[in-house]
């Protein structure tokens, strides 16, 4: 049997994080997070275009949102969860928050579920109603979970639901694979 090969990301999806600190904590906070990252993650947030065709190891998504969290937060994960938040809006552009105003919560999944490849080259995202104004999402068969990359995309969600005309919007991370769990899995609830 072949070693299975390492994931990989989007450098974009990596490189949003360093947007968010630039608009959290100022220029003089990228800087200082460019120093501390390690050369390879350094390499791609300085890169002027998205190196290798775009795709980077995952695991340099990984290292971010654990930099930016243990370096301007508590180490806790919110900054990962937040950063999540930010790229649903920094990614939307004008014409996808018009839409996003219109578009169910399950027809957002939906969408995100058939763009998961455009970002990340393995798993996949599935929903299942919840019943009444919920949704249940998980992340299926990604060959590396990481409790930093559950927070960003729980944050992402609740992101990209505040942009609607939804009321009350909770997301809660109901079980993870690095903790033991079979599948990562989130609840979708608002009003």
């Amino acid at each position: 049997m072949a070693p299975k090969r390492p994931s990989r990301v989007q450098a974009a999806t990596v490189r949003v994080r360093e947007a968010f600190v630039a608009e959290r904590f100022g220029p003089s906070a990228v800087q200082r997070l460019r120093e501390l990252a390690s050369p390879p993650l350094r390499e791609v947030l300085l890169a002027p275009a998205a190196p290798s065709g775009g795709w980077v190891p995952f695991s340099l998504f990984v290292e971010m949102n654990q930099l930016v969290d243990r370096t301007f937060g508590k180490g806790d994960g919110e900054l990962a969860w937040e950063s999540g938040r930010f790229a649903a809006s920094h990614n939307a552009g004008v014409w996808k928050s018009l839409i996003m105003r219109h578009v169910s919560p399950s027809m957002l999944v939906s969408l995100a579920s058939s763009l998961w490849s455009k970002h990340y080259d393995g798993g996949r995202l599935v929903s299942r109603p919840g019943g009444g104004t919920c949704v249940m999402v998980s992340i299926v068969d990604f060959p590396e979970p990481d409790p930093a990359h559950c927070k960003a995309i729980g944050g992402w969600m609740q992101g990209s639901l505040e942009m609607g005309p939804r009321k009350n919007i909770k997301v809660k991370e109901v079980a993870c694979r690095s903790a033991g769990a079979a599948i990562c899995e989130f609840r979708l609830t608002w009003d």
